[in-house]
């Protein structure tokens, strides 16, 4: 799978059961996911599908500042080597650089403070519908739906499209739609220092129940610290203040 494209154009490589068409989160809590290996978790995957997962792995970066449970050790690679603009870590289960399999993409820099507000899990229905269907629209996502991640800690979960809409002579309007190999799953999340995160789920050949159960209960572990290198990165990041007339 060429990750290039995920990250650039937003084709998927997972093709999606329709047992998987409703995204549900793992009741898994934190403590559950971060049980020893020899200890399995149940995970509510969907529609009533119960799996065995385990999370005996903590991986840390130490770089970006945060850390999440893994079912394995992952061979991890800069989000920057397929995309320059990207900042994050591509952790592989199983799979190459060349031809990733099962791994989950992890962006630090994934949206804007305005699209994901701090008080989601709160707002009104009203509210909360205008902007799932605003992010939707922005991130190329389908079945959105907020999530409380963790604790008072709320995202948006959704898939990528099957099909796209595509303007292939340049000309600012939609002439042709592309179907996508696959889907997969994107959780968008802020962090408890500043992070806008998006956790991505890449799972070849299909998208399984296994791997989307895995995934759920691992968001749920999921932490961010704080780095003097993130803290860097988002002061530089910031767009310079407007000067005053």
């Amino acid at each position: 799978m060429k990750i290039k494209n995920v990250l650039v154009k937003g084709l998927m490589a997972a093709v999606m059961g329709a047992f998987l068409m409703v995204p549900a989160m793992s009741s898994v809590s934190a403590e559950e996911a971060a049980a020893p290996a020899e200890q399995a978790v149940t995970a509510d995957a969907n529609g009533g599908t119960v799996v065995s997962v385990e999370l005996p792995y903590k991986y840390t970066s130490t770089r970006y500042g945060y850390s999440i449970m893994c079912p394995t050790q992952p061979n991890v690679v800069p989000a920057s080597l397929f995309d320059e603009t990207t900042k994050g870590d591509l952790l592989i289960f199983e799979g190459d650089v060349d031809n990733v399999k099962k791994a989950w993409l992890v962006l630090i820099n994934a949206y804007e403070e305005a699209d994901l507000p701090a008080n989601i899990g709160t707002v009104s229905d009203a509210e909360r519908k205008t902007l799932l269907e605003n992010f939707a629209n922005k991130s190329m996502l389908v079945n959105c739906r907020v999530v409380e991640v963790a604790e008072n800690t709320y995202g948006i979960y959704g898939y990528t499209p099957k099909e796209f809409e595509v303007d292939t002579d340049g000309d600012g309007k939609f002439d042709d739609t592309v179907t996508a190999e696959n889907q997969m799953i994107k959780t968008y999340m802020p962090g408890e220092f500043g992070g806008h995160f998006m956790v991505m789920l890449i799972d070849n050949p299909e998208l399984s129940a296994v791997g989307a159960a895995t995934y759920n209960a691992a968001l749920t572990t999921f932490k961010q610290w704080p780095t003097s290198e993130y803290q860097e990165f988002l002061e530089l990041s910031k767009l310079p203040k407007k000067k005053k007339k």
